[in-house]
């Protein structure tokens, strides 16, 4: 027997293997218990937690008690600081516990399975993604130039547009099912491209490509400027959730992006979370997708409110 007894709200969301409790980010896990249990389940876990982490003041002690209380994780869920991460945890329970009005209604988060990814694309060849990848650096070459000249714009970068050319299949996917069954597909020529940033030496080539894949074939009107006015988005979220990299649940990608981006690009990109969320419902999922964004969780908004809140919460330095 441990010392510290089970704290039911982080057993049911974080102590399996997290291909079990797939989900967008470490928060939606805690909120989605918190909703199932109420206010009561949040005291307990408060009890639980003041026991638990009483007089703990150092990482190593901190992440202890963390997995006594059945955190299966080796790393802190956001941020590089358990003493953090487990602070902000105490935090949320103790506002849970005196105003239950913040624990989120059923269906707010939705249950898993949920279809978080509809859109997909299929090449033609290994060709016409490199056609692509020529046409649309030549295109930007001004672009990719700024850049590479601020070491704060990212590790990686977005471009999209028709590149003359048949490229392959803008695909979607049958509702409520993972990524096995085509609904339908539509040929395409325009192409999405990401490069990705290299440390590199005199002479030496400056970027490489990260990823490439056909494109949606239309776009909204007002794609161009969104990603004109939201340059550090378009980064994030096309370089990281684009059709080419999110093959597992968006919470694998969106770590790697938080891991590996610069804390001054990660901070541009919260700031440009609430003005892409001032767009009406209507109009947020066309935003999101001009971005380069295919993942699509119901509750979009939520997901990328939770994310501006990560970026801020915690230090990813």
């Amino acid at each position: 027997m441990t010392d510290h007894p089970q704290d039911e709200v982080l057993f049911w969301a974080l102590s399996h293997d997290m291909d079990l409790i797939a989900t967008t980010s470490p928060r939606e896990a805690i909120e989605r218990e918190l909703t199932a249990g109420g206010a009561e389940r949040a005291a307990a876990s408060l009890d639980r937690w003041e026991r638990a982490t009483a007089g703990v003041t150092t990482e190593e002690r901190m992440r202890t008690v963390a997995h006594h209380l059945d955190i299966a994780l080796w790393d802190p869920p956001d941020g590089n600081s358990w003493l953090a991460w487990m602070a902000w945890y105490g935090e949320r329970l103790r506002e849970a516990v005196e105003d239950p009005t913040t624990i989120l209604s059923p269906g707010a988060v939705p249950e898993w399975p949920y279809p978080w990814k509809v859109r997909d694309s299929a090449a033609v060849s290994a060709d016409s993604l490199r056609h692509a990848v020529r046409v649309l650096t030549a295109r930007h070459r001004e672009e990719v130039r700024d850049w590479l000249e601020d070491p704060d714009a990212g590790t990686r970068l977005h471009l999209v547009g028709d590149v003359g050319a048949v490229v392959g299949q803008a695909v979607r996917r049958a509702p409520l099912l993972r990524r096995d069954v085509v609904a339908s597909g539509v040929e395409t020529a325009r192409a999405a491209v990401v490069l990705q940033r290299l440390e590199a030496a005199d002479a030496a080539p400056a970027w490489e490509v990260a990823a490439v894949h056909a494109g949606e074939p239309w776009e909204h009107p007002s794609a161009a400027s969104w990603r004109w006015e939201l340059p550090a988005l378009t980064s994030f979220l096309g370089g990281w959730f684009n059709a080419a990299d999110l093959d597992d649940e968006p919470d694998w990608n969106e770590r790697r992006a938080l891991d590996a981006e610069p804390v001054a690009f990660l901070d541009r990109v919260a700031a440009e979370v609430p003005r892409l969320l001032a767009r009406s419902d209507l109009e947020l999922p066309a935003a999101v997708e001009a971005l380069g964004c295919y993942a699509e969780p119901p509750h979009l908004r939520r997901w990328l409110g939770w994310l501006a809140w990560r970026i801020q919460r915690f230090d990813w330095s």
